[in-house]
């Protein structure tokens, strides 16, 4: 028999009989001394925002945020602490705690908040604005996303602590939970100039109220729980606060971290506009005076690749479903395929994202960014290069490419497809999916020779994607689908063999060989170049360091690790 405990706090009211309530202890957390200003007042007032929770659940100062006591240790068990570290590469962040496993009883939360987050927002705003007109300026604009995103950073992980899950709910009444991973909200002004004035959101989040008042709530003697308690979430349920987490992220395109939105579609189509108004002002200005001209690329790649997670957002609609966690008796509609129209409007905007002029990098761009000098190497933030120590001006569009082509053909979303399909036929199935995919790459006419050599690495990218799809997926007519499509390209190229250019000519033909290759020897273990690799910028996946998981016989039953932006670790493709 399985008992399941809700992990929080000891907190109670003096008077339970009382509307508001001072708490007979209030929970305390305490701030490491050795976080520097301003990131101190930041994660300070962030953090402080759960007392906007409490008080909604009728308790009076109940939850404190403090600088920890001169001489205090922040391993002292008697302590909540809010740690600030530093690493010498990519920032991280977790929320964990110390709990007692016969009560769910949290002894102590330990929050441990990574110094580099701020340098990420930092190159975000640059890529974005590039805002060195003068090159000795520092826009204020600036340090004002890098710390308002502190300001939420610290709120999320100190909701971990207080037993709070991740909540990735794209609801209809906007940002309603901390718990989110939020990406910055870039809007265009009248005037086509980029906006970061709403990038994150401030306050505690309403579906966060709601979970401490279901975790935290004091119930008087007289008072059935159990009926109040159902009464939280019908309530949070009539205003669309919903709970949804990491494991539905890829099937329900209401739940998605990094993206914003609650039609994922519109919202990709959107950022692709930010991306090109920022693009089009890209230059010189995104670094400051006496910076190597070469380091630029830091800054480009976020801003070329702004709109990579909106992408897997507004791919979890294709074999998608809108559902929720339906409890027997609740009365609720458990589960509702995504329309048809949806799926296809989805579909619609993620061809957008490998249109050759939507992957061409301005040549102003190209044309600034020389080989790196003498102590500023290259390094995996960077994009990968088939071009030595030259930028190279193709892959960079390969990678996007690859980032699309492949969350759409996961082997679990081709094999939805396939059944969907099955049960209606008026619903995208894998042949839909994979038509679009040729027709978005080989279909199109180039307006210049450089977007044409861009055209012919995205038909490689679909053509190898199509192949792993055809060669890896467990489900035989995904096999089976993805194959007919190879041979029918086969056809294809056959019948454009000649071309009206070498490069197509050449480019044809290899194709041609390479997938005649696999469909005549598909056993035999694939021996394709792999796709150059992403720049990290996903800050979450799996973590593959399971020896570095806390034991729950330790008695840490939480822990979120945040932000830790290694894409090594990303097993989902």
């Amino acid at each position: 028999m399985t008992k399941r405990l809700i992990r929080r706090h000891r907190l109670q009211k003096r008077d339970p009989t009382a509307s508001v309530s001072e708490a007979v202890e209030p929970i305390v957390y305490y701030l490491d001394r050795g976080t520097p200003e301003p990131v101190r007042s930041a994660l300070l007032e962030g953090a402080r925002w759960w007392n906007q929770a409490f008080e909604a659940a009728g308790y009076h100062d109940a939850f404190r945020v403090e600088l920890l006591p001169e001489g205090a240790d922040n391993f002292d068990i008697r302590y909540n602490v809010i740690n600030w570290v530093h690493r010498s590469t990519r920032g991280w962040s977790s929320g964990g705690s110390i709990t007692d496993p016969r009560t769910g009883e949290i002894i102590k939360g330990v929050v441990t908040l990574g110094s580099l987050r701020v340098r990420q927002d930092f190159l975000i705003a640059e890529g974005l604005l590039s805002p060195y007109i003068s090159g000795d300026e520092m826009p204020s604009e600036l340090s004002e996303l890098a710390l308002a995103r502190i300001r939420q950073l610290s709120a999320h992980e100190v909701g971990h602590t207080l037993g709070l899950g991740h909540n990735f709910y794209a609801s209809r009444a906007g940002r309603i939970s901390v718990l989110d991973y939020p990406h910055p909200l870039i809007t265009l002004n009248d005037d086509g100039a980029i906006d970061l004035s709403d990038a994150y959101d401030v306050g505690i989040g309403e579906w966060d109220k709601v979970a401490i008042d279901y975790g935290y709530q004091d119930f008087s003697q007289s008072t059935d729980e159990g009926t109040a308690l159902k009464q939280i979430l019908d309530r949070a349920w009539e205003r669309d606060l919903i709970y949804l987490s990491n494991q539905d992220l890829d099937a329900n395109p209401r739940v998605h971290q990094w993206a914003n939105g609650v039609d994922p579609a519109i919202e990709l189509e959107r950022m692709l506009d930010v991306r090109r108004a920022a693009l089009d002002n890209f230059g010189e200005a995104a670094i400051r005076r006496d910076m190597p001209l070469a380091t630029m690329e830091e800054v480009f790649v976020p801003l070329y690749l702004h709109h990579r997670f909106q992408i897997d957002a507004a791919a979890s609609a294709l074999g998608g479903m809108h559902y929720i966690y339906a409890m027997r008796g609740d009365g609720r509609k458990p589960v509702e395929a995504v329309s048809a129209d949806e799926q296809y409007a989805a579909l619609d905007a993620l061809m957008k994202t490998i249109n050759p002029t939507e992957l061409a990098i301005p040549k102003n761009i190209i044309d600034k960014l020389p080989p790196r000098p003498a102590g500023f190497g290259r390094h995996r933030e960077l994009f990968p290069r088939y071009t030595g120590l030259m930028f190279d001006p193709i892959s960079p569009a390969v990678v996007a490419a690859d980032h699309t082509v492949a969350m759409l053909l996961r082997t679990d979303r081709a094999a939805r497809l396939i059944a969907q399909h099955a049960i209606d036929q008026s619903m995208p199935g894998l042949n839909n999916v994979l038509n679009a995919l040729i027709a978005a790459s080989f279909d199109v006419t180039p307006t210049n020779s450089y977007e044409a050599e861009i055209g012919r690495a995205v038909e490689r990218v679909v053509v190898d994607r199509i192949t792993r799809l055809a060669g890896l997926a467990a489900m035989p007519q995904v096999r089976a689908v993805a194959s007919l499509h190879l041979e029918q390209l086969v056809e294809r190229l056959a019948s454009e063999s000649v071309s009206n250019s070498y490069e197509n000519e050449a480019h044809n033909s290899l194709l041609a060989r390479d997938i005649t290759r696999f469909l005549e020897r598909p056993g035999e273990t694939f021996d394709q170049m792999d796709t150059p690799p992403e720049p990290p910028g996903a800050p979450i996946g799996d973590m593959g360091l399971d020896y570095l998981m806390p034991n729950p016989s330790c008695s840490v039953w939480w822990w979120e690790v945040d932000d830790y932006q290694d894409s090594t670790f990303d097993k989902s493709r």
